[in-house]
């Protein structure tokens, strides 16, 4: 295959995953379609059509808009998510809107909470 293709697949390839490794530093406006793992630190907005994690030493501070969000590491800001996810590593600080939220045992969550609205139009 070349890597100019006429039918590139790769920026329609939902099941990718972006890493921010440990030891990284970005800040900004990001507008991402594939999964994100962060195990370094990101300082800004961050918009996503898919799930973002939080690794153990991954560290986001600002505002995330997505459809899940596990973290497993540290969260500071305002999140709009579908499901949130805190494991009994992860830390939230801010505010959480919600369709869903897990937090396992040893989990934090220090902030305000707001419950989205399940769609009612959805028919079974």
């Amino acid at each position: 295959m070349a890597i100019f293709n006429k039918g590139d697949t790769m920026a329609k390839n939902t099941d990718a995953t972006t890493i921010i490794s440990i030891g990284s530093k970005i800040t900004g406006e990001f507008n991402i379609s594939a999964k994100l793992h962060v195990e370094g630190e990101i300082e800004g907005k961050i918009y996503s059509t898919n799930s973002i994690s939080i690794g153990k030493t991954g560290i986001i501070k600002g505002e995330l808009k997505a459809n899940k969000l596990l973290v497993d590491g540290l969260f500071e800001g305002k999140v709009e998510v579908d499901l949130l996810e805190i494991t009994k590593s992860g830390r939230i600080i801010g505010e959480i809107i919600i369709k869903d939220l897990i937090i396992d045992q040893g989990g934090v969550f220090e902030g305000t909470s707001t419950l989205k609205k399940k769609d009612a139009s959805k028919k079974s």
